[in-house]
């Protein structure tokens, strides 16, 4: 068992020290040279969500948009502005987005 232990432990340890050049070339020149985010302590993150709540007011706006978005899609479907070729292509990216 101490033998496997041992191995294990060595071979966890050259595993983190191997280089994966995929994942170094995923990194585009322009993104090294970004600098880090500024931190922000997680008491203002919380402060702001706080202040973001939904009210009863929220859903009813929530509500409205959705109809007038549901209206619009009516005039955009009865219209021929959109040719049927370009309707089919509409139609096959919204079945992918599963909508």
């Amino acid at each position: 068992m101490r033998h496997f232990l041992a191995i294990a432990v060595s071979s966890a340890l050259v595993a983190g020290c191997t280089n994966f050049p995929e994942l170094e070339r995923a990194v585009s020149a322009d993104a090294r040279r970004l600098t880090y985010p500024n931190l922000i302590p997680s008491e203002d993150l919380f402060a702001e969500s706080r202040s973001a709540q939904m009210g009863p007011e929220t859903g009813e706006n929530l509500s409205g948009r959705a109809e007038r978005l549901r209206a619009r899609a009516n005039v955009l479907r009865s219209t021929e502005i959109i040719d049927d070729e370009t309707r089919m292509r509409i139609s096959d990216r919204l079945e992918n987005l599963g909508g």
